[in-house]
């Protein structure tokens, strides 16, 4: 039997919206992937701005992904006491499912701020890292990082100044497996929702199902 193929897709999801789903359905099909599991951060160390409760964050992306057989959801990080820690998932991850191949999926803005992450030079190492990009992304920045200073740039470069039209995989001679992905951008803002709902205003790009769960709860406002 082949080994699953499963996408981690973390974050706050504060709220849970469309481009969410649409970023992770692209993915999913330019990698090959199986499933997408997505894990909602419970307290994540680095960003706690009007964020909601970790518990109606996980029911909102129960709700959203609700009916998609492609994706799933894992609670260990709302479960989890303490910072959530994207390696210490991707560790329990690999001990529970060691058969199952596993990329972790980030922007590429959370990609350049790896500096600021809890061991980010064991986590590059631990399972390839896919990174999402939107048509004119500086990928250029990502060769000044020193966790990347073993890459072979060459390849991007060799695009002549333009973006990768497929998924282009580069690695480092240490163990790093980077796979840079294009994805169609997505006008869906977790920032715009939020000041739509204070506002009292319909917010674009919301799952309806999701957004009676956060009028219900009185959530962001």
């Amino acid at each position: 039997m082949a080994h699953p193929r499963i996408g981690i897709f973390g974050g706050t999801f504060n709220p849970v919206h469309e481009g969410h789903l649409k970023v992770a359905g692209a993915c999913r099909k330019a990698l090959g992937l199986d499933r997408i599991r997505f894990i909602p951060a419970g307290e994540p160390p680095l960003k706690t701005h009007n964020l909601a409760p970790a518990a109606h964050r996980l029911e909102m992306v129960r709700i959203a992904i609700h009916g998609i057989p492609e994706f799933e959801v894992d609670d260990r990080e709302v479960r989890r006491d303490g910072p959530s820690y994207t390696l210490d998932t991707v560790n329990s991850l690999k001990a529970e499912q060691p058969d199952t191949r596993w990329t972790l999926i980030l922007g590429l803005d959370a990609v350049l701020g790896l500096g600021a992450w809890h061991r980010p030079d064991a986590l590059l190492r631990a399972l390839p890292l896919a990174v999402l990009f939107r048509p004119g992304a500086r990928f250029g920045q990502l060769k000044d990082l020193p966790q990347m200073a073993g890459i072979d740039f060459s390849p991007l470069f060799d695009c002549c100044g333009r973006d990768p039209e497929a998924p282009l995989h580069l690695t480092s001679g240490d163990g790093i497996h980077l796979i840079l992905v294009p994805v169609t951008p997505c006008p869906e803002s977790g920032t715009a929702i939020r000041k739509a709902l204070a506002e009292g205003r319909p917010p674009l790009g919301l799952p309806p199902a999701v957004h009676d769960y956060i009028t219900r709860n009185g959530l962001y406002t």
